[in-house]
């Protein structure tokens, strides 16, 4: 065999098995406490002839009421947009009107064309950005075309303005929103799960340049248009969520080498970014999600010898140095630091994403939605009593 063909044969060979075992490592050891209840599958590799489903995100619709969740379809293996063999990838979509009970059937939220030596498109890593003002709900992700420009990654965006139901045509963003001097050739990509809307309306959202740093993007006029903002940070990062903190501030919480997250924060709209590696927070390189948690009411009121903050801070991701204890944990104090948290998916698990659900209590309940077990794609639902324990 050629050596070349052989030392490809075998990296590739290598990575399967990475990724196999990983999915396959033993849970994190140590008493495991699970919640949220029997799961509701959404997607599951093989239906609809899907080799594999991968990368969800959700969101709550305008009319707080609508769930809506996106999926990558990977028609023919599990590899992600930039690894070969190419294929058709599509986003698909699926809603509930019930708190997660129930779902519609998937639907495309557009079908990529795909034919093979003249145009083969497809768009992978969804994610969402609900504006409350303009009562619109944004999907970004990430799209390829092999053919005519192998290896160049743009970025798109659909809107629905009707809670999730339909979509408007792709749009593409791609030179808005890179920052100075990133190049069309470099693996650009919007990170998938959810952006945010800040206090004072703006939405924004983060974007990788692997290997090399983070940024973010976003829109100060709802949607109408799209720029990045602030500046790049000065170390790498990798796929990452970004919050507003309690003074103002943003944080970004990075997927870095395993062991830990990578946490960039700002003062000054993301002009300038202070770093540190948060080694507390357990995570074996892998995507996850950070939200803020509104507490309404309870604002103020005493909780032991504290008062409740106006909100706090909630994180899922693999705590284990492999892939799978899926877990929800909690911070008090902007991120300084964060409760043992509970387990949600003892098993293997990956990516996840999370929305607040309207429930019954003084806060929302929290609806996650992430990759678990047996080629499942899952969902289940928190309750408000359960994240609100210290």
């Amino acid at each position: 065999m050629n050596t070349k063909i052989f030392v490809a044969v075998a990296l590739v060979g290598g990575l399967v098995g990475m990724l196999a075992q990983s999915l396959n490592a033993a849970p994190a050891k140590g008493k495991v406490k699970t919640v949220g209840g029997k799961p509701v599958v959404l997607w599951k590799n093989g239906e609809a002839g899907v080799n594999t489903y991968r990368i969800p995100a959700l969101c709550t619709a305008p009319d707080g009421k609508t769930l809506v969740a996106a999926i990558d379809a990977r028609h023919d293996h599990f590899q992600d947009l930039n690894r070969e063999p190419w294929q058709k990838i599509n986003i698909m979509i699926r809603t509930s009107k019930d708190g997660g009970k129930t779902w519609t059937p998937q639907v495309a939220s557009h079908v990529w064309k795909w034919e093979p030596g003249e145009e083969t498109w497809a768009g992978s890593d969804p994610s969402f950005i609900v504006d409350q003002t303009a009562k619109k709900i944004f999907l970004f992700y990430n799209v390829a075309e092999y053919v005519k420009e192998p290896k160049v990654y743009k970025q798109f965006m659909q809107c629905s303005e009707d809670n999730g139901k339909t979509w408007s045509e792709p749009k593409e963003i791609t030179k808005d929103i890179l920052p100075k001097g990133w190049g069309l050739r470099g693996f650009n990509f919007i990170t998938s799960g959810s952006g945010v809307q800040l206090k004072d309306g703006t939405l924004l959202h983060t974007i990788v340049w692997v290997g090399k740093c983070v940024a973010l993007f976003g829109s100060e006029d709802h949607g109408e248009t799209w720029k990045a903002i602030g500046n790049p940070t000065a170390q790498p990062g990798d796929e990452c969520k970004v919050v507003e903190l309690s003074d103002g501030r943003w944080m970004i919480n990075s997927r870095k080498s395993a062991g830990a997250r990578d946490i960039f924060v700002s003062s000054d709209r993301g002009q300038s970014w202070d770093w540190h590696s948060d080694a507390n927070l357990l995570d074996p390189a892998c995507n996850a999600q950070l939200m803020s948690y509104p507490l309404g009411k309870l604002a103020g009121k005493k909780v032991g010898k504290e008062k409740y903050p106006e909100s706090i801070l909630l994180f899922s991701n693999c705590k284990s140095r492999g892939r799978n204890n899926l877990t929800l944990r909690t911070s008090w104090d902007d991120g300084e630091t964060w409760s043992d948290g509970f387990c949600i998916e003892p098993g293997a698990t990956q990516y996840s994403d999370m929305c607040l659900v309207k429930g019954a209590g003084k806060t929302p309940d929290v609806g996650i939605i992430f990759e678990g077990p047996n080629g499942e794609i899952r969902f289940c639902t928190i309750k408000s009593q359960e994240i609100l324990k210290k």
